[in-house]
């Protein structure tokens, strides 16, 4: 097959596969390479299904075959052309197992690394230290929502920005904008940015998972974080704030890769070729060594 990816036309092979997740069928694509023993599995997440926001897992897929990473990326539980109801991302363990059974026998891997966005991300961090096979994460833009990170971050990401704006004062002067309304919004926001981690984790098994199992976690791991992206500030906020996740942060081998310019899906080709050329340096560098190849013409 000839294809077109981030810019290059390249020729391999890609393949469906259709594959049991309890009493569902769940549909992928494969993207093989000969003789690769370390896939990436991309988990996708929210409403979305195989193909990703702009064909951005299409690309990531083939750019990861074409540098020597086969790679698979399937629809979960209910959506795109897998059976089923919608399940939410935190119960996607199943799902995620039978891709792994599947990839691993179809493309005859030893090892895989999760690769998951938003919270497909989540949903990856929170399997991975269930499976052997994993040998590695690549976390972009993990969804960890806190109501006390969120209004920090919109405290000062978005109140700031707008003080220092030129169209806010000139609607503020035009009487556009209400004193009393904004008052009453930004007081709500620093009352919720000063209420306790604690009591807002309470309840939230989610987050909780996470936090459990980043700390069983024992392979490498790079969060892939967007400068242009409330889900990724809110992410750090929640990191950076809280002991515990330092603590496991410090004895696990974290990297960390930021990009400024870029948006929560890494939409730009340069970003998403940016986004694959550091996921296989990352798997390169930390967990084997891939045989890289040249498919272009």
């Amino acid at each position: 097959m000839v294809v077109r990816s981030l810019g290059r036309t390249s020729v391999f092979n890609e393949r469906a596969v259709s594959f049991d997740s309890g009493d569902r069928l769940l549909n992928g694509i494969i993207h093989p390479v000969d003789g690769a023993k370390t896939g990436v599995l991309i988990v996708v997440g929210g409403p979305q299904y195989r193909v990703g926001s702009h064909r951005q897992f299409v690309h990531l897929a083939r750019d990861f075959a074409l540098q020597g990473v086969p790679a698979m990326r399937f629809d979960v539980t209910g959506m795109g052309d897998s059976e089923g109801d919608k399940i939410t991302f935190d119960r996607l363990d199943q799902d995620i197992c039978a891709a792994l059974d599947s990839f691993c026998a179809e493309a005859e891997l030893e090892r895989v690394v999760l690769w998951g966005l938003c919270d497909g991300a989540s949903a990856a961090l929170i399997y991975a230290p269930e499976d052997p096979r994993v040998a590695g994460l690549v976390l972009v833009n993990p969804w960890l929502e806190n109501e006390e990170a969120r209004a920090k971050t919109y405290l000062f990401d978005y109140y700031l920005k707008r003080l220092f704006s030129q169209g806010f004062w000139r609607k503020l002067l035009k009487g556009q904008i209400s004193v009393a309304a904004s008052a009453k919004e930004l007081g709500g926001t620093v009352k919720k940015a000063s209420t306790s981690t604690e009591a807002n984790n309470a309840g939230r098994s989610y987050q909780q998972r996470m936090l459990m199992a980043f700390g069983r976690l024992q392979v490498p791991v790079a969060w892939f974080l967007s400068g242009d992206d409330l889900t990724a500030k809110e992410f750090e906020r929640c990191y950076l704030g809280d002991a515990r996740w330092r603590g496991y942060a410090a004895k696990n081998r974290v990297t960390t890769f930021r990009l400024e310019a870029a948006d929560h899906t890494f939409s730009s080709t340069a970003w998403k070729q940016w986004l694959a050329n550091h996921t296989v340096k990352f798997i390169s560098d930390h967990i084997c060594q891939i045989n890289r190849r040249d498919y272009s013409q």
